[in-house]
């Protein structure tokens, strides 16, 4: 039976900058993906910050970098807008497949073994060790993280998932900016995307509660004009906000498996992949010092950078649910000219509540609560 210091279940972000911090520090790591390659399927719309990138340890090489973005427009469901210039947040879209195959190839510099078209089927603790059960045999572990994606937070709660469905388009009437669709009777919950990648393409997406994503979507680009679809995903997507805790004896989960991912926008490269850097770091140091409760340091550690940040998030998500396309309309003529300029200069991609704040002024806020009566000023206070 083969045995590592970490086996890592999935060849997520998270899961792949988990091995590549603990393999750094020395562990015997495996990380076993389901697929047939690492990056695939892409579920990802793959916006982040260029520092986002520099923190994960990534230089955007040209085989990663898709294409840089320079202003973000937001649509009512009226079809009202107002365009918020991103060049000084450094917002760029990545092509996630290959920025996967990066880490992979980091983490297998350290010595990572990286194993494809293998699954865990089990994992179980057994003593200082947890049995795995996976495609073809059982290997052994000290540590096992879940890096699984959506998957494991669905196990445990359903009412924190939307359906999703993101295709790949080529189209002659698509923008360079990226563009934001909110209409609570088609896309409830949630909205509709078109991320550019540049050369007349763009990651074209919808989710929403208890849509039929693919009708959806395809309502959608009918609606904008001749295209041609190269690539179809559908995907769940959690929105719910993190777990109480990340670990529980010798399981540690990262990323979506952890809820990680935004609640506003369920993206996740930043936050899930620093969790991943985090949890690699914090594994190394535990098994060194042959005690796991230092793995409440990768708790702490998250939380500390990201829980203000998500409790904000997923006010806003209560806020947003709570409105129809009327409110969501009456709201966008509330939105100053001044308010916008001072986002596009001050604006942060990575940490995005900041932004929604600013929409929302103290002024915004009092003028929404009179709109909508006292039930909505709680979400306010």
């Amino acid at each position: 039976m083969d045995n590592y210091d970490l086996i890592i279940a999935g060849g997520s972000m998270s899961g792949l900058l988990t091995a590549r911090e603990a393999s750094a520090r020395g562990l015997s790591v495996l990380v076993i993906e389901e697929d047939i390659e690492i990056g695939t399927p892409e579920h990802c719309g793959g916006l982040v910050s260029i520092n986002a990138l520099k923190n994960l340890g990534i230089i955007p090489q040209n085989n990663i970098l898709h294409h840089s973005i320079k202003n973000a427009e937001i649509f009512s469901p009226s079809g009202s807008s107002f365009t918020v210039n991103t060049e000084k947040q450094g917002v760029i879209a990545i092509d996630r497949r290959a920025f996967d195959k990066k880490i992979a190839h980091q983490a297998a510099k350290y010595g990572t073994d990286i194993w494809v078209k293998c699954s865990v089927k089990s994992f179980k603790k057994n003593g200082d060790h947890v049995n795995v059960e996976i495609t073809g045999g059982d290997i052994q572990c000290k540590v096992i993280v879940d890096a699984r994606g959506s998957t494991s937070m669905i196990e445990r709660n359903r009412n924190g998932v939307l359906l999703s469905a993101q295709y790949e388009v080529y189209a002659d009437w698509l923008s360079e900016n990226v563009q934001v669709y909110l209409d609570q009777k088609n896309y409830p919950s949630f909205f509709a995307w078109v991320i550019p990648t540049g050369n007349n393409t763009a990651k074209v997406g919808v989710a929403g509660k208890s849509i039929n994503a693919s009708k959806a979507l395809q309502t959608f680009l009918n609606s904008r004009g001749e295209h041609v679809i190269t690539r179809k995903v559908f995907a769940p997507i959690w929105i719910l906000g993190p777990m109480d805790h990340f670990f529980s004896g010798r399981v540690v989960s990262v990323g979506d498996a952890a809820g990680q991912t935004k609640p506003t926008t369920a993206g996740g490269i930043y936050t899930c992949g620093m969790a991943g850097i985090f949890a690699g770091r914090t594994i190394a140091n535990a098994l060194e010092n042959s005690n796991l409760q230092l793995l409440q340091e990768y708790e702490k550690e998250w939380f500390r950078m990201f829980k203000r940040e998500f409790d904000k998030m997923l006010l806003v998500r209560r806020v947003f649910e709570y409105l129809d396309n009327e409110a969501i309309d009456r709201i966008f003529k509330l939105i100053t000219s001044e308010t916008i300029d001072n986002i596009s200069e001050s604006g942060d991609f990575d940490f995005h509540s900041q932004v929604l704040t600013k929409l929302l002024s103290v002024d915004g806020a009092i003028n929404i609560a009179k709109i909508f009566g006292s039930e909505i000023r709680k979400f306010f206070s």
